[in-house]
């Protein structure tokens, strides 16, 4: 064979494995398209045999879970308006879930139950205080197909309970109307978590980024128990723990939301409490690195959100992520705004979290 044959028979067989590499590859991509298609379909499977497991596994009604840390001098408006529900006491649970050390309020609960005797009430305590591992306690007990949290010092309308159960859906997070109460006049006022409560009445296409503070607030609403029961509340955090549980939850079931006409008056009453723990004193701790770690936990969503761009509502909670991280980035600047001497030391914290999200640009035009 000639050297000019020899170099054809060369190029000829590169031809025919680059021919080769190029069907593998486009054999590749088209396995993996299909792969994405699967999985997509696999997670809808998922959430439909979810829906099927909230219908059948799980007792009509509702189950209430009240974490309670020392509540002597507070939990009696809560009792008494649980007392007072219009709901069919056949149709929901309370579950109190002591915590941490003990005062009175034991005695307080085991006398509630022994004078309401009618009422379906679940007597839980744990020695490790806390109120997200109180919660993940009472979200293990729970057995009815809607979950509602309460907190020890607030309290509700007589309807609440009622309405809440009245709209929900094994597809839908009902909320109600909340309102704030001043602890020392309990004057009742609007309450800026709930902006243009006007405009809410059923079903609202955007409410995780109309209503984001509603929306991931742990209290004033119903969630379908099956999805309640796929996610724990992060016991490392201090503060902020309701933020990432509940967009862990929006983003992996596609939930409609639906708000409570507020002429029905069903009202979550929130308690303006001095020294509640969403109203702490400035600190590195709280406002530096709790918000960090509660930013870090959303991240996992937002990961998650970003691998499903073929979801039909990835838009709409890609920004309301972005949103809920870029709001938890207020504390930092809160922070900084009176140690600014701190700037270096919290820029490279930011750094070594290695966000897959972070508003860096906002940061920046702040300290400008």
């Amino acid at each position: 064979m000639s050297i000019k044959n020899k170099i054809l028979s060369k190029s000829n067989q590169f031809n025919h494995y680059k021919k080769l590499a190029n069907d593998l590859s486009l054999k590749n991509k088209s396995l993996k398209k299909e792969n994405k298609t699967l999985k997509k379909e696999n997670e809808l499977l998922k959430k439909e045999n979810n829906k099927f497991t909230s219908d059948s596994d799980y007792e009509k009604g509702i189950s209430v879970i009240i974490p309670t840390y020392k509540g002597e001098n507070h939990i009696n408006p809560l009792l008494q308006s649980l007392k007072n529900q219009t709901l069919d006491k056949d149709l929901f649970e309370l579950i109190f879930i002591i915590n941490g050390e003990l005062d009175s309020t034991m005695d307080i609960l085991k006398k509630f139950i022994e004078d309401n005797p009618d009422m379906n009430i679940i007597l839980s305590y744990t020695a490790t205080p806390g109120v997200s591992n109180a919660r993940n306690i009472g979200i293990d007990i729970a057995q009815r197909e809607y979950c509602n949290f309460l907190d020890d010092d607030d309290f509700i309308s007589p309807n609440f309970l009622e309405k809440l159960l009245k709209y929900s859906k094994p597809n839908r997070v009902v909320m109600a109307n909340f309102m704030d109460v001043d602890e020392e006049t309990n004057e009742k006022f609007e309450s800026p978590i709930v902006p243009n409560s006007e405009k809410r009445l059923g079903i609202i296409k955007d409410a995780p980024k109309e209503f984001r503070r509603l929306a991931t607030i742990t209290v004033a609403k119903s969630v379908p128990t099956y999805a309640i029961k796929t996610t724990k509340f992060d016991t490392n955090l201090i503060a902020g723990v309701d933020v990432p549980y509940f967009i862990a939850i929006y983003v992996k079931f596609d939930f409609e939301f639906y708000f409570i006409d507020k002429e029905e008056e069903a009202v979550y009453y929130r308690l303006c409490r001095i020294g509640s723990v969403s109203r702490p004193e400035l600190s590195y701790e709280f406002h530096i690195l709790n918000r960090l770690e509660v930013i870090k936990k959303i991240n996992e969503s937002y990961d998650y959100i970003i691998s499903h761009k073929e979801y039909e509502k990835y838009a709409l909670y890609k920004g309301f992520i972005e949103t809920a991280i870029t709001a938890q980035e207020s504390f930092i600047r809160e922070y900084l705004k009176e140690h600014f001497e701190d700037k270096e030391k919290v820029l490279k914290e930011i750094d070594n979290c290695n966000f897959s999200y972070f508003n860096h640009k906002q940061l920046e035009n702040w300290f400008k």
